[in-house]
C-alpha cells in the first residue's frame, strides 16, 4: 500500500522531470519507473520526517538522471526534441501558441549548464520551494538563488537570441 501510494503521487511529477530534462518520453518513462525501484532501496536509509519526502524523492531521481548521463556520455544518443513530445491533436491557436513558447523555454533551459538546469528543473517544473531544491542538490539556500538570477539572465539573452532568429 505504501509503494502505491509512493506511486501515486510521484508517478507523473517525476516523469515530468525526466521529460523536461531530455525531452526523451520513453526514456521518462524509464527513468521513473528506474527511480521507484532505487527509492525502494534508498527510503529505509532516509533521515527526517516525511517533509523531506519529496526532497529526497527528487534527490534520488537526479542520481538517475546522472547515471543515464555517464552512461551516454560512452554513447552518442540522438535528443527528442520538445516539440516532438507535444501531443498533436488539433487545439486551438492559443494552447499551440503556448506549447511552442514551453518547448522554447525549456529548450533554453536544457541549454544552460548542468547545475543551473538542475535548480532550474526543480524550482520550476517540478515547483519546488527554493528550501528543497537546495536541500535536493546539497547545496547552500545561497548558491541556489544566484543559479536561478544567474540563469534568469541567460535564457532572457538566450530566448531574445532565438525570438530574434524567428
Amino acid at each position: 500500500d505504501a509503494y502505491e501510494a509512493l506511486v501515486r503521487r510521484f508517478e507523473s511529477p517525476l516523469y515530468r522531470y525526466f521529460l523536461a530534462s531530455h525531452g526523451d518520453p520513453q526514456l521518462a518513462g524509464e527513468q521513473s519507473a528506474d527511480c521507484f525501484s532505487d527509492l525502494v532501496e534508498a527510503l529505509p536509509k532516509m533521515s527526517g520526517g516525511p517533509e523531506q519526502l519529496r526532497s529526497f524523492v527528487f534527490a534520488v531521481a537526479r542520481n538517475v538522471l546522472r547515471r543515464q548521463w555517464r552512461r551516454r556520455s560512452r554513447g552518442f544518443a540522438r535528443l527528442v526534441s520538445a516539440a516532438e513530445a507535444i501531443d498533436h491533436w488539433p487545439a486551438p491557436d492559443a494552447v499551440v501558441e503556448a506549447a511552442e513558447e514551453s518547448a522554447r523555454l525549456i529548450e533554453a533551459i536544457r541549454s544552460l549548464d548542468q547545475p543551473t538546469r538542475d535548480v532550474f528543473l526543480l524550482r520550476f517544473v517540478e515547483q519546488l520551494s527554493v528550501a528543497e531544491v537546495a536541500e535536493t542538490l546539497g547545496e547552500p539556500i545561497g548558491t541556489v538563488k544566484s543559479r536561478l538570477h544567474r540563469g534568469r539572465r541567460q535564457l532572457q539573452e538566450i530566448l531574445q537570441i532565438t525570438s530574434g532568429l524567428s
